[in-house]
């Protein structure tokens, strides 16, 4: 499924429900969350153990706990029982059946996604604040985007996915994560990771709903 389809198909479930449902590609699985729901709508049909309690007990945001809580839905959704999940010691997702998972919420939307390759999903809406932020998190390929909402949201989802793809800590956004410019016109785009003598690519596939930016991130093999 190509982009310009991946995203049609989005929009459609969009405009019917909550859950955007289950989308096959040849390398992933993702599921989709339109966040509209109160709190204690999104806690149905989920079992709240002491772990997730803790964690929503935690969370002083109203935005945070329906992010978790979506998240939650899905993991339903996508047939993942509690002890098949589990975290490593930087907070990242495992999943014991050996594949690999990712996973992201916003104020409007979640996502997880699943593949038999290194992958990342971010998902972000649009806010002046990352203005302010922009030279902290781009090079010099990439100052085309500073002053530019849309554009910078784009490369900070792209290098957040891509560091959920890497799964390593202590990787420098601006100085190893490479983005470049914005091919707008671009089914896919390609970007690298340089770190301690590693050097990755991964291919881009980003598309917008409403004003928001989903961008996956798959390591090239």
């Amino acid at each position: 499924m190509n982009k310009y389809f991946l995203q049609k198909y989005i929009e459609n479930y969009l405009k019917t429900m909550q859950f955007l449902s289950k989308i096959n590609s040849k390398k992933f699985k993702l599921y989709l969350w339109k966040i509209e729901e109160s709190e204690s709508e999104l806690k149905k049909e989920i079992i709240i153990n002491d772990s997730l309690r803790k964690r929503l007990n935690s969370l002083k945001s109203l935005d945070h706990r329906k992010g978790v809580l979506s998240i939650q839905q899905l993991i339903r959704i996508a047939n993942i029982k509690e002890n098949e999940l589990n975290y490593d010691l930087h907070g990242a997702p495992i999943l014991k059946s050996g594949k690999h998972i990712s996973i992201s919420h916003s104020k409007y939307f979640s996502g997880i996604i699943i593949s038999d390759f290194n992958i990342g999903i971010d998902i972000e809406f649009f806010r002046d604040k990352i203005l302010k932020i922009g030279s902290k998190f781009t090079n010099e390929d990439e100052n085309y985007a500073l002053g530019k909402i849309e554009d910078l949201t784009f490369i900070w989802t792209a290098k957040e996915a891509i560091y959920k793809a890497f799964r390593t800590p202590g990787i420098s956004f601006s100085d190893q994560i490479h983005v470049g410019q914005l091919k707008k016109y671009e089914k896919k785009q390609l970007a690298r990771v340089d770190f301690n003598n590693q050097f990755k690519l991964y291919d881009l596939t980003s598309f917008k709903l409403n004003s928001s930016i989903i961008t996956i991130a798959l390591e090239k093999i």
